[in-house]
């Protein structure tokens, strides 16, 4: 049973090798668009509907309900010590990376939880990026120091001017 275990990891790690060596070979291709796309010079009037029924198909999970729950995770980030501050990255932005920080304690033992729901809503922030064909500055948002101020975990920001 422990070398089965040891060599699980292994074998995806060689799995995972191969498949990237493969996908390296070929050119990489946007999504497909969910809807038709329409020239809007032709026709506008469908463009706008087309792009209407593209910005209305559901994702799930839905984008907006992960955040208020991460939100609601973290709370207010109350905190007995500077040690317990955490900072973790809040979003996507299209580019990649990001799109900005948030702050959390580990004060109730819930990290886990905290960083599980992150992921969730950044990997769906990701998904709804792709899927409405969003642009951004592509800036990187450098990460920010964390602090302790009035018993709760608060972002600085570490850029100097």
């Amino acid at each position: 049973m422990k070398y089965q275990t040891a060599l699980l990891p292994l074998l995806l790690f060689v799995l995972t090798g191969c498949q990237q060596g493969q996908a390296a070979n070929e050119e990489r291709l946007p999504p497909e668009p969910l809807v038709e796309l329409i020239d809007p010079q032709k026709d506008p009037i469908g463009a706008v509907k087309a792009r209407d029924k593209q910005v209305n198909i559901k994702v799930d999970p839905d984008v907006s309900a992960l955040r208020r729950e991460v939100l609601a995770l973290i709370g207010d980030a109350s905190a007995d010590d500077n040690n317990q501050c955490r900072v973790a990255g809040f979003g996507h932005k299209p580019c990649g990376g990001p799109a900005q920080y948030i702050a959390y304690s580990t004060k109730n033992g819930n990290e886990a939880d905290i960083l599980s729901k992150i992921a969730a809503y950044n990997a769906a922030a990701e998904a709804e990026n792709i899927r409405l064909g969003r642009l951004s500055d592509c800036a990187v948002v450098p990460k920010p120091e964390v602090e302790l101020s009035g018993g709760q975990c608060k972002l600085v920001d570490s850029r100097s001017y």
